[in-house]
């Protein structure tokens, strides 16, 4: 989630030795599960629409498929630019939901917060934003149609981080999830974005996340592992 920020000043010798440092480098990247101190610089190639809105115009579910007795296994690896209409296309045979959260790093917080009012409907102050100056309540919105209804399984691992986390928290507190798998990543914080220079931007701590009764700190806790009945129906590939 981008905050509005002045640019910052780049002086030459700084924007130099940023140039020197190959593609795909992070400079004081944060270690896995904790907040960065300071401001994290990173190196991206030229920019396109993906990287200036920070939002990925990739699909979102990256698969379906049928587990059988009205059961939909829904793969969402990331919060894209078109996640309502594949969710809708996604929801619309389905009678009991698995969503598959094990391979989601996270992304748009506005975006993930509309995913989730497709099955919560819209909540008032559902996610803080905790500054050191300010707290920010986010609610989740309220979408055209009715919520879909039934039983939600979320799928989490290792893997799963930032929004994804704070999703599969907001569907177990608002919709009556049950989340099953392994303790998730922990990063409850949110990065602002903000380009710098050619090439380069800076992830700059926004704040921390929190979710009434729930945990993101350390990772979230799942309510056990998956079954192993429920294991053999997934797709291995």
């Amino acid at each position: 989630m981008a905050a509005a920020r002045e640019r910052w000043p780049v002086g030459p010798l700084l924007a130099a030795l940023l140039m020197a440092v190959p593609h795909g480098t992070a400079l004081a990247q944060p270690a896995a599960g904790h907040r960065p101190d300071g401001v994290v610089f990173q190196r991206v190639p030229a920019p396109d629409t993906d990287t200036i809105r920070w939002v990925t115009s990739s699909r979102s579910i990256e698969r379906t498929a049928d587990l059988g007795e009205g059961r939909r296994l829904v793969r969402l690896d990331r919060f894209g630019r078109k996640i309502d209409l594949e969710l809708r296309a996604a929801l619309a045979s389905a009678q009991d939901l698995v969503l598959d959260l094990r391979a989601n790093h996270g992304g748009s917080l506005g975006r993930m917060l509309r995913v989730a009012a497709r099955f919560t409907g819209p909540v008032r102050d559902a996610v803080r934003l905790v500054r050191t100056d300010d707290v920010r309540l986010l609610s989740i919105p309220t979408l055209e149609g009715a919520p879909w209804r039934g039983p939600i399984t979320v799928l989490v691992g290792r893997d799963t981080m930032s929004s994804g986390e704070v999703l599969a928290a907001l569907l177990r507190r608002y919709a009556d999830a049950t989340v099953l798998g392994e303790r998730t990543f922990g990063k409850d914080y949110a990065l602002g974005v903000e380009p710098i220079a050619q090439g380069w931007r800076a992830l700059i701590p926004d704040g921390r996340l929190e979710v009434a009764d729930e945990t993101l700190s350390g990772g979230l806790l799942p309510d056990g592992p998956i079954p192993a009945e429920l294991a053999a129906r997934l797709p291995t590939d």
